[in-house]
C-alpha cells in the first residue's frame, strides 16, 4: 500500500488477521526527509509549541515539559538528538512514529484495531510544519510483525543480539525497558570491546575507556554503525552485577 500527500488510507488486514492475531503488528514504511530538514528542527518545534527533548552539551533538555513522562502524556513530542530525530503522535489506541537519522527515516504505525490505517491528516500536518515532509513525498506501508525471539544477526555486524533487536525494533523505548537496558533519550547505554580508537563520529558517545573497553551512551540509530566500526571486536550491554547473597 502507497500513501501520497496527506492522504488517509485504511488497511485491512482481513484473511491474514487470524494468523497474526497474537503477534503485536504494526505498518511500516521508508520515508526520504528532505535535505537539510533535521538542522532546524529544534527551532520549528519550539515554534509550533511541540514539547521536546533535546541532547544537548549538557545531557538531555525538556522543553515543553517536566520529565520523559510529561513529555510522553502530552500525545504529541519531538526527541532530537544531533542527526537523530523521533517524532510522534500517541492515543490511547494508536501511535504514529516517525523516527531517523538525517534524510533517511522510518514511518510506524501501531493500532489497538483490527483495522491498521495510516495517521491522520493531523500528524501529517504536523510532519509537514516540522520540514520533514517534501514536495510529492510518497510512502509504502507494509504490515510487519515483532519477533518472538532475538533475530540473528547478520554477518559483519559485531552486535550483541539484544542490541540488534533493539536497533530495529519498532519500540525503542518499550523494548529498552523490556530487555533492561540503560536508556536516557534516543540513546542507550553499551560497551565496546574495541582494539583502537573509534571513527571520529563515534568518539563523542564514549564516555570512559581502557585499553581494551569502551563505555557509550549512544543513539540507537547508530548502533549498527558502531559494530561494523574496524576497531570494534564486539558491542553489548553492560554487564549488571548481582546483590551478594544470590
Amino acid at each position: 500500500m502507497s500513501v501520497r500527500g496527506a492522504a488517509v488510507i485504511a488497511f485491512v488486514l482481513g484473511v491474514g488477521l487470524g494468523g497474526l492475531a497474537e503477534t503485536p503488528s504494526y505498518l511500516w514504511g521508508e520515508v526520504d526527509v528532505p535535505e537539510g530538514a533535521v538542522a532546524g528542527l529544534a527551532t520549528r518545534a519550539e515554534e509550533l509549541g511541540l514539547a521536546c527533548a533535546v541532547w544537548t552539551e549538557e545531557g538531555l533538555r525538556f522543553v515543553g515539559a517536566g520529565d520523559e513522562a510529561e513529555l510522553r502524556a502530552s500525545g504529541a513530542y519531538l526527541y532530537l538528538d544531533g542527526p537523530a530525530f523521533l517524532v510522534a503522535v500517541e492515543t490511547p489506541t494508536e501511535r504514529a512514529v516517525l523516527r531517523g537519522r538525517g534524510s533517511s527515516a522510518e514511518l510506524i504505525v501501531w493500532t489497538g484495531t483490527d483495522v491498521i490505517s495510516p495517521p491522520g491528516a493531523s500528524f501529517f500536518d504536523l510532519l509537514r510544519a516540522l520540514g520533514l515532509l517534501g514536495e510529492g513525498w510518497m510512502v509504502t506501508l507494509t504490515v510487519k510483525t515483532v519477533p518472538l525471539k532475538l533475530p540473528r544477526v547478520p554477518e559483519g555486524v559485531r552486535l550483541d543480539p539484544v542490541l540488534w533487536a533493539l536497533a530495529g525494533h519498532p519500540d525503542w523505548f518499550g523494548a529498552a525497558r523490556d530487555y533492561g537496558l540503560e536508556r536516557v533519550g534516543l540513546r542507550v547505554r553499551v560497551v565496546a570491546e574495541a582494539s583502537g580508537a573509534l571513527a571520529e563520529g563515534l568518539e563523542p558517545y564514549v564516555l570512559s575507556s581502557t585499553e581494551t573497553l569502551m563505555d557509550l551512551l549512544i543513539p540507537i540509530p547508530l548502533l549498527v554503525d558502531l559494530a561494523r566500526d574496524p576497531a570494534v571486536r564486539y558491542v553489548r550491554p553492560p554487564l549488571t552485577p548481582y546483590p551478594a547473597g544470590r
